[in-house]
């Protein structure tokens, strides 16, 4: 159905207001999976920042000879152009790198007009690769963070199996799993509490201070907490609720900034 932009009342018709009548240019330093790190350090201090290997802006800068045997790339300026490379030595770089290529001569905005990503310098970002005690990569918490009149709910988005059989649930703040679906099914088994939750929403509290709504990425491994990304439109604010009445109950919780 058609959003109603003049009086916006929904989840998604809020994000796409945010994305339509916004301009904020903290937006796009923040969705900048570069330029973010200076400004997370300044909130919340470089610990909680993933060590950086690397930022380049082509692909011929990269000595591949330098970087260890596992890594992650990072394009600067997308969602989802991401590359985990966990032995390099079993990397086909020639193909890889016509892969970053067209990365960097992509425009992410194109694909579905999330207008912070328009402004974003084309750049990829080599960091460690963050593997939990199984050696797997692990766990990343979802918290979103939306601002009312006068308190800011805190939800977590818990994704299973993303790359195989996606499943996606969502908590409370007292770990009670929550009724309704975002996209994609719930799993139907147990997830633990992170054991670092309290520090995590602490995090994510600071992080999306002075937005209408922001959604932190974080992970945890054993007793550290580390920053992933922000997200300002979940599913580029399309993604359909199951129950349809929970898209108008979360955008209940958004105040929106009056536009002058």
């Amino acid at each position: 159905r058609a959003p109603r932009l003049s009086d916006p009342r929904t989840f998604n018709e809020k994000m796409l207001w945010l994305n339509l009548r916004t301009r904020d240019p903290r937006r796009v330093v923040c969705a900048d999976k570069f330029a973010v790190r200076d400004w997370v350090a300044e909130r919340i201090g470089d610990d909680y920042l993933v060590p950086l290997l690397g930022a380049y802006d082509t692909t011929a800068d990269i000595r591949l000879d330098a970087l260890p045997d596992a890594f992650v790339v990072k394009a600067t300026h997308a969602s989802g152009w991401n590359l985990i490379v966990r032995d390099k030595r079993e990397l086909d770089w020639e193909r890889t790198r016509r892969k970053l290529d067209r990365w960097l001569a992509g425009n992410y905005y194109h694909q579905y007009r999330e207008r912070h990503y328009r402004e974003i310098q084309p750049r990829l970002v080599v960091e460690q690769l963050l593997l939990d005690e199984h050696g797997d990569i692990p766990e990343d918490y979802k918290l979103l963070c939306m601002a009312g009149a006068d308190v800011t709910t805190i939800l977590v988005q818990v994704d299973v199996d993303r790359f195989e059989n996606h499943r996606r649930n969502f908590f409370d703040l007292d770990w009670e799993r929550l009724p309704f679906e975002l996209e994609y099914p719930p799993f139907e088994g147990s997830i633990g509490r992170p054991e670092r939750l309290e520090e995590m929403v602490d995090v994510a509290r600071r992080l999306a201070e002075g937005f209408p709504f922001v959604r932190v990425d974080l992970y945890g491994i054993g007793e550290r907490v580390y920053f992933g990304e922000l997200t300002f439109t979940p599913e580029a604010a399309n993604g359909r609720f199951r129950p349809e009445e929970w898209d108008l109950g979360l955008g209940e919780l958004i105040e929106l900034p009056v536009r002058r």
